[in-house]
């Protein structure tokens, strides 16, 4: 490697693994190759086996979670093999934090010893996580996760009145050269928590993805269909906080024509089978189990609206994201993400006024026929662009340049002189600063 970057991600997960964080990690790696850079994962290993992927250095990790999880604990000894195999793959220049657990802690731990560059993207409101999973038992379980930090790397948060979770947060951030989040809203939220936040770069939306479902949508040719039925499609993980019974409820106060496809798995999704049975929608209501990326965009792509049910919870709401990337309109129940993307302003966003189902089925009722009427909301084809990958790249790459040039000016490294020039000439080429916001 000559004139790219060698760009390092930590992460808590193996890439090839289930989540919205690894398939963030996954875009940005294709999209930072193909502008010439090299990355590195380290990841704990995929608890289902079978990942082969050159790119990714796979630690030895305890499975959690019924198996569906890995966790790499930090040590002296794991600090070790870290170092033996980054490495055989050439000098790092940039260490990418891309978890908030144990992977963020090791790739802290390399960068501190090695003294390179630090960005670190806050892929999780941990505070809200642990609050809408565990319920009553979530102090208990950010104590845990303050004890563990402590323990593990010596780094004590300290409490800022803001929430545990944002104190673990800022602990984590500290010392970083950048700090990414990845909306608007979430950014503030941290701001006011105390975390030094630079630079605002949601997850994109492949490219390749959106040209080759483009078009697909039942109208986004500009013209109204001979029926009246409005198609949703919901996708997520079938969990309290997604939402999704809420969801299926809201559909029974709707009209008839209102049909729905959702598409996950996960601890609700036998019940949600039930209460769709019970409320007598399975004519109206359809639940498809897991299905992979690509079949995910092309349901997204085929249907009229898509709904996001979360609420307070999402640091993006990624779903919202490919949606509007693919020229589809979006109900949501997050006042701050319809905000993030144009609010009463957009056309094309609905929100719901509260959190009962009710609310819901009125914003639903409300977006069915909007999309019924001949001149029904269009995502604008420039707002669109805006929310792919290769623009959120440019961004990128100009906060590498920015944690660059902080490092040469620390007198780190004499070597990041040269990566920081080239860099920076990549970063001036997008004509975008580290401190963009989503469209």
């Amino acid at each position: 490697m000559t004139d790219g970057l060698h760009v390092c991600f930590f992460t808590d997960q193996h890439p090839r693994t289930l989540g919205g964080a690894q398939a963030s990690v996954l875009l940005q790696r294709t999209f930072l190759e193909r502008a010439g850079h090299t990355v590195t994962i380290v990841a704990p290993r995929d608890p289902a086996g079978g990942s082969d992927d050159p790119g990714v250095v796979a630690l030895p990790a305890l499975t959690v979670a019924q198996g569906q999880y890995s966790a790499v604990l930090p040590s002296s000894r794991m600090d070790a093999r870290v170092d033996h195999a980054l490495e055989a793959r050439g000098p790092v220049d940039v260490v990418h934090l891309q978890g908030d657990f144990w992977g963020a802690w090791l790739g802290k731990r390399y960068a501190a010893r090695h003294r390179l560059p630090l960005v670190l993207t806050t892929h999780t409101n941990v505070d809200a996580s642990f609050r809408a999973v565990a319920g009553p038992a979530a102090g208990l379980g950010l104590r845990t996760v303050a004890a563990w930090q402590r323990q593990a790397t010596g780094d004590r948060a300290r409490r800022s009145g803001h929430g545990s979770g944002y104190d673990y947060l800022r602990a984590l951030a500290s010392g970083a050269d950048a700090v990414v989040a990845p909306s608007g809203h979430f950014a503030a939220r941290l701001r006011e928590a105390g975390l030094p936040v630079t630079a605002v770069i949601p997850t994109g939306v492949h490219d390749d993805d959106v040209a080759a479902s483009a078009g697909r949508g039942p109208r986004q040719d500009g013209h109204s269909r001979q029926d009246d039925q409005v198609s949703l499609v919901w996708l997520g993980r079938f969990s309290a906080e997604k939402r999704p019974l809420e969801l299926i409820e809201a559909i029974a106060a709707t009209d008839q024509r209102t049909v729905a496809d959702l598409y996950g798995t996960g601890t609700l999704f036998d019940r949600a089978q039930r209460q769709v049975r019970a409320l007598g929608l399975t004519d109206r209501v359809r639940l498809h189990g897991a299905v992979d990326h690509t079949e995910a965009l092309r349901a997204i792509a085929s249907a009229d609206l898509l709904v996001q049910t979360s609420r307070g919870f999402e640091t993006q709401g990624m779903t919202v994201y490919e949606a509007l990337a693919l020229g589809v309109p979006v109900v949501v129940c997050d006042r701050a993400i319809a905000d993030e993307l144009g609010g009463d302003d957009a056309p094309w966003v609905w929100c719901a006024e509260g959190p009962e189902p009710g609310s819901l089925a009125d914003a639903l009722g409300t977006a069915a026929r909007a999309v019924r009427a001949q001149d029904g909301p269009r995502v604008p084809r420039s707002f669109s662009t805006g929310l792919l990958q290769s623009a959120q790249t440019e961004r990128l790459l100009a906060v590498y340049a920015e944690a660059l040039g902080t490092a040469r000016s620390q007198s780190r490294p004499a070597a990041l002189s040269a990566r920081y020039s080239s860099a920076r000439r990549g970063a001036r080429s997008s004509g975008n600063a580290s401190t963009t916001s989503a469209p």
